[in-house]
Order: C-alpha cells, then sequence, then structure tokens
C-alpha cells in the first residue's frame, strides 16, 4: 500500500498549531521538536479531542461526537467511521509502543508507529511500510518529553528532530475522554485478528461507537472510568466479506467482552490483580461490548452482546 499515514495526518497537525489558541492547545519547542499539549498543562476542547483522535487514526477515519435523546441516558458518544478499520487502528491508533526514558514513561499511539514500526510483529501481519520525512506521534503521559526523549523518538522514527510532532495528554483530561471513547473499532480489530486470527483482509468497513463517561479529575478514577467505558459501553459494527469456512455465528457469539469470565468486573480492581501490568490481565475483556457483523457474502447479519449503562454508572 503506497498510502503514508505520516502524510494524511500532516494538515490536521498543522490545523491544530495554526489554531491552538482556539483549540485550548499549547505549543512549544523541545529541542527543535514540536510539542502539542492537549491536556498536560492545557485545559483542552471538544475540537482538539476530535482532531487528536483523528491524527491517531491516521487520517483514515471520520470521528464525530452525539448526544443521544433518549431519556435513560445522560452520556456522550463519540462515534469513528472508516473504510481502513484494520491499518487506521492496529497500525496507528492502537497505544502499543511504551515509551521508558529515564524518568519518563508513556503510551504512544499514532502515525509514527508506523515510521519506527513499534511492534514490529504488527507491521509484518499488516504488510504496511511507511516512509516519510516527518514524524507524528500522540503520547499518553503525566509529564511532557525531556531533550532525551525527543532524541530517543527521532532516531526510531528516523527523523529530524525538527521534523518531529508530539500531541500529549494526560489521564483524566478531556482529550483524553475523548480519544478513549473512540476504540471501538480497535477493540475489535485486536480482538479478532490479533487474538482470534482472522484473516484482515476480509474486514472491509467499519462502525464504532464508544460511550464518555462522567468525568473527574481524579487519575485512578478516569483510568477506571475510561475503560470500563470500553468494556461495557462500545458498539462495533463491521462489514466483512467471509469465506465459507469462516462459521460467523460461532465466530461472531467469542467477540464481546461478555465473552469473557471477568465480565461484569471493574477493571482497576482486574488491572491492581494483575499488579497493573497488562502482560498479566485478562485482554479478552478488552472487547466491544455489543457487535454487529454484515457479511456482504451471505448479506446475513450476526449480532452479539449489549451496552451495560449499569456498570458504568455504578
Amino acid at each position: 500500500m503506497s498510502l503514508s499515514l505520516s502524510k494524511e495526518t500532516l494538515p490536521l497537525v498543522e490545523k491544530m498549531i495554526e489554531h491552538s489558541e482556539k483549540l485550548k492547545v499549547q505549543i512549544q519547542k523541545v529541542d527543535e521538536a514540536t510539542i502539542i499539549d492537549c491536556g498536560i498543562n492545557a485545559e483542552g476542547s471538544f475540537t482538539a479531542g476530535l482532531l487528536f483522535t483523528k491524527i491517531s487514526l491516521g487520517g483514515l477515519a471520520k470521528v464525530q461526537l452525539d448526544l443521544p435523546l433518549s431519556e435513560d441516558n445522560s452520556l456522550l458518544y463519540v462515534q469513528v467511521a472508516t473504510s481502513y478499520p484494520v491499518l487506521s487502528t492496529l497500525g496507528c491508533q492502537a497505544a502499543s509502543w511504551n515509551i521508558n526514558k529515564g524518568d519518563f514513561f508513556g503510551m504512544a499511539c499514532g502515525p509514527g508507529r508506523a515510521l519506527a514500526r513499534k511492534p514490529s510483529k504488527i507491521y509484518k501481519l499488516l504488510d504496511y511500510k511507511d516512509e516519510n520525512e516527518k514524524a507524528i506521534l500522540c503520547i499518553e503521559s503525566d509529564k511532557l518529553p525531556d531533550e532525551e526523549v525527543i532524541q530517543y523518538l527521532a532516531e526510531k522514527c528516523q527523523v529530524e528532530k525538527k521534523n518531529l510532532y508530539i500531541l500529549m495528554i494526560k489521564t483524566a483530561c478531556l482529550v483524553e475522554y475523548v480519544q478513549m471513547a473512540a476504540r471501538a473499532i480497535e477493540l475489535g480489530m485486536f480482538k479478532l485478528i490479533e487474538q482470534m486470527g482472522y484473516p484482515k483482509d476480509r474486514i472491509l468497513h467499519a462502525v464504532g461507537t464508544g460511550i464518555i463517561p462522567p468525568m473527574s479529575q481524579d487519575k485512578d478514577v478516569s483510568n477506571d472510568r475510561v475503560n470500563n467505558a470500553l468494556i461495557y459501553g462500545t458498539k462495533l459494527y463491521l462489514i466483512v466479506q467471509s469465506e465459507n469456512n469462516d462459521n460467523l455465528p460461532e465466530l461472531v457469539k467469542k467477540i464481546p467482552s461478555n465473552s469473557s469470565s471477568n465480565y461484569g468486573k471493574k477493571f482497576l480492581a482486574l488491572f491492581n490483580e494483575a499488579d497493573q501490568d497488562f502482560a498479566k490481565f485478562d485482554l479478552s475483556l478488552l472487547a466491544p461490548t455489543e457487535i454487529i457483523v454484515n457479511d456482504i457474502r451471505t448479506g446475513k447479519i450476526y449480532r452479539e452482546g449489549k451496552i451495560n449503562l449499569k456498570l458504568l454508572m455504578d
């Protein structure tokens, strides 16, 4: 594929820089690199959250906010639609590059991951390679990167430091809440492709929605709420083209989060039980709450799971 994730997202980054004051983000230089603070020291905004999310998806998705009219639901939704569900999520949005340098720790997503090929097994699986003189990363951390981190990231992305753009957020900021709610498709791709081995080329288009839970400035409360919202408040619609032996009715039953034996438990309690180590965490729980699959080969629709607002609001 000749499509460049970095090239697709650069206009969005330039828009954030040009309209930084209106978006309530802060721009600064650290060792020549451009830092776009979307929530560390900056307040951020809904529009900044939507732009951050689009950038994290490689510019390959439409992202919007929605407030349902139903009286029994007073929560905001984020909706994502893409015709590149695998590349935009596993190849870009997944925060699967852990940055450990000195006293800095951050989880990185965005198109710069493809330049650094982090993790390499994903890009081998996707059979995708990107080359660009400019690198864009979206990082969640408690602090802004220093010169040592900038040098490391530039080297890994194979760009000059002046061509490195880093969007920063922290847990409990507005932009973090927005971009976390936009991960229904990513959850589905992780479950289907990485965990269940479903062929990526059969997944054609996707629409995902996720709930923004009630916001809190407390870090632990926010971490629990945004992850519970992923487990119990996401819906995924997929268009696939199956093969004869796929057995979609049985496959779809295994996708939602309720297929996990830990369904019904809160994220933070389980994460603490796993010593806050995702290698010990039940990853089968990190899946869409509800899934709808339209198989265009047969014309049939399969549906499993159901949004669980009670577990979100308890």
